[in-house]
């Protein structure tokens, strides 16, 4: 007896220390190269040209081929078939593992765009390392160009640089946050359309010489790019990249990205310039935010849909001149009429231009209309996406704007 439970013991025992050992294939950080960033260009002899930008994680004696524009990572390209072959090209070549675990940019370029993406979409969303929550930009240049220009001067290049990076729409509301989930869902939906982050270099050459804006039109009438902005820092993300279907349509500037902002109920906070009701050469500039949803309608008219959007926000002033009382009711009222004929014809105008000029509905305005149907073959034949292009609205504007300032 004694010896039955002597050997079961020892069985135990060696159980235990098998379980304990390491295992042959396990991959620890030293075997890993790590993306943070992914572009997608046309290629030049193959179908793709594929773009990786890698962390380089402290020691790391991990080779790569492209620019190293700091110490911190380096861009490796490779011209390649498919992702999946420009992967495995690449794992071959800097003798690590390619890992996508911690990737939160996947720029294309416009050019690819243009011809569509579902491929390479369908391709990251199967990738069980991609994580949904990574966004998707569209450079107005090549998409190695954009991953090789990242210098910032305020963060390392990481995750936690594109994170940061792609966050600001919060606080400027002139593009939206948009993930490869969000992207992949628009893809597939019978509701709406696409859209992506656009992106771009800005540089002198860039810069957007139209002589004929106005004051308040200055800030937000720009894409990404041509902002007169100088900085070591060339990457700059405004507006937003429409889609019809998989392809690259066209593309909305800042102030039209946050009308979108606010027409979807995404808008945060921003600071607006609006026309000065008491100096026509000059304008108040509001810090905005959106207290409640935007309330939408959607009703047919002979086939012809007739939508309706109220929007409200609260502004408060951030800028004064020392000639008018900004805490006098009926100077905040004057000044109140104008924000909202400015937001109004601005909303309408974005609203007016997805439909007649791109045909998208970006903004989903399809979801208010699926419950008209019946069943899922009627909604089906009724074919939004198409008949979106015919549609006519209706902007309701109403603000609340405060003064901060105390007249003494």
């Amino acid at each position: 007896m004694r010896v039955k439970k002597f050997i079961i013991l020892i069985l135990i025992i060696i159980l235990i220390l098998t379980s304990l050992t390491g295992c042959y294939s396990a991959q620890g950080l030293e075997t890993l190269a790590y993306a943070v960033a992914i572009g997608i260009d046309k290629g030049d002899n193959e179908h793709l040209k594929l773009s990786f930008q890698f962390a380089i994680l402290g020691n790391s004696s991990g080779s790569g081929g492209g620019s190293s524009q700091s110490q911190e990572s380096t861009v490796t390209t490779v011209d390649c078939a498919s992702i999946d072959a420009g992967i495995s090209l690449i794992d071959n070549y800097i003798s690590k593992k390619v890992n996508l675990s911690h990737c939160k940019a996947v720029v294309i370029s416009e050019e690819l765009a243009y011809e569509g993406v579902s491929e390479y979409i369908f391709t990251l969303v199967n990738d069980l390392e991609m994580r949904p929550d990574c966004n998707i930009i569209v450079s107005k240049c090549k998409a190695s160009d954009y991953l090789e220009n990242s210098q910032p001067t305020l963060e390392s290049v990481s995750a936690r640089y594109y994170e940061l990076t792609l966050n600001s729409s919060e606080y400027t509301g002139l593009t939206e946050n948009v993930t490869l989930e969000d992207f992949y869902s628009d893809m597939l939906s019978t509701t709406n359309q696409p859209h992506a982050i656009l992106g771009g270099i800005n540089t002198d050459s860039t810069h957007s010489d139209d002589k004929s804006k106005t004051p308040y039109d200055a800030q937000g009438s720009y894409k990404a790019g041509e902002t007169p902005i100088k900085s070591e820092t060339v990457l700059e993300n405004m507006g937003l990249a429409i889609f019809y279907d998989d392809k690259l349509v066209g593309e909305l500037t800042g102030m039209e990205a946050l009308c979108h902002l606010l027409v979807v109920n995404k808008l945060e906070s921003a600071t607006i310039s609006v026309p000065s009701p008491f100096n026509k050469d000059s304008v108040i500039n509001l810090y905005i935010a959106s207290p409640k949803d935007t309330k939408t309608s959607v009703k047919f008219v002979n086939g012809t849909p007739y939508i309706d959007c109220e929007v409200t926000i609260t502004a408060n002033i951030t800028s004064f001149d020392d000639h008018f009382d900004y805490s006098n009711e009926e100077n905040l009222k004057l000044i109140e009429d104008y924000t909202n004929t400015y937001l109004e014809q601005n909303i309408s105008s974005y609203l007016y231009k997805t439909s007649k000029e791109y045909k998208c509905d970006i903004a989903n305005l399809g979801r208010h209309v699926v419950s008209n149907y019946l069943t899922w073959e009627e909604w089906i034949e009724s074919d939004w996406l198409y008949n979106y292009q015919n549609s006519f609205f209706s902007v309701k504007v109403d603000s609340n704007v405060k003064s901060r300032r105390t007249i003494y």
